[in-house]
């Protein structure tokens, strides 16, 4: 079974559902950008009271189509349910209210089941996307408080735990460059070559990754920072953000005192 074959039995059997009102591809299938390692994303629209129930024989329904090895189930601003099935079919259900589904448009999802005419009533297509000034204040204090701890991961000699930290600030960065993605409904990070331009992967692609070997982790902290900093200074301008201007100037005399004098203005 592929995933055409699950949407298809999945929709058919779901047909029965009583207290089911709509049900709707989402993801890449609702945008129409699936390939064949996309997963399945579905909306499952209830009365709150309904579920639970729903959420119960949503897994007797999909294990008579398909054995499902992983179940997972999270409050996600409704109930999501993460399911695998043997063959590594992967399927997302996400239970929300009626009144829940007007956030979305018509070219982010695609119905299957709509008994009360929901699909008509949404817009063609959502405003592009903006960035999140919470997300851009948070990365820049996080980015300059990593630095700062560089020197204690170095004094300490936990250079295992110092590439990990690496892998959090080039996370940092990555999840600054998608600020500035504009679609509505980007999907996952397993999509970010499609959606970052070939220079910024270029980019990242560039960036050190070291092992637990102490000047080259330390370089790669500042190698990170070079382009993180100034594009960070650049969109808290864009969004009205003031800049820890002591926090940093606190930092950079500490990575000065700790690892010396070019350590602080190594970005």
């Amino acid at each position: 079974m592929d995933q055409h074959g699950l949407i298809a039995a999945v929709t058919e059997k779901m047909a029965n559902q009583e207290a089911l009102r709509g049900l709707f591809l989402a993801g890449s299938f609702g945008r129409g950008t699936a390939d064949e390692w996309s997963d399945v994303d579905l909306v499952a629209l209830a009365a709150p009271d309904d579920h639970a129930a729903l959420a119960a024989s949503w897994r007797q329904l999909l294990q008579s189509i398909t054995p499902i090895v992983f179940w997972q189930e999270l409050s996600r601003g409704g109930l999501l349910i993460n399911a695998v099935s043997e063959d590594w079919l992967r399927c997302d259900l996400i239970i929300v209210p009626p009144t829940g589904f007007g956030q979305r448009a018509r070219n982010t999802v695609k119905p299957l089941i709509d008994r009360d005419g929901l699909y008509e009533a949404l817009p063609d297509a959502l405003p592009p996307r903006e960035p999140n000034a919470g997300t851009v204040h948070y990365l820049i204090h996080e980015f300059i408080r990593m630095l700062g701890l560089m020197p204690v991961g170095a004094g300490r000699g936990e250079y295992v735990t110092m590439v990990l930290g690496v892998g959090m600030m080039r996370g940092h960065l990555e999840t600054l460059l998608m600020q500035d993605v504009t679609a509505p409904d980007p999907g996952g990070i397993l999509h970010q070559s499609t959606l970052l331009s070939p220079e910024q992967m270029a980019l990242l692609a560039s960036l050190p990754y070291p092992g637990p070997e102490r000047d080259a982790l330390i370089e790669a902290n500042f190698a990170i920072a070079r382009e993180f900093m100034p594009r960070a200074r650049a969109m808290a301008e864009r969004l009205g953000l003031a800049w820890p201007e002591e926090f940093e100037a606190a930092t950079r005399r500490r990575l000065a005192l700790t690892l010396g004098e070019a350590a602080g203005r190594a970005w």
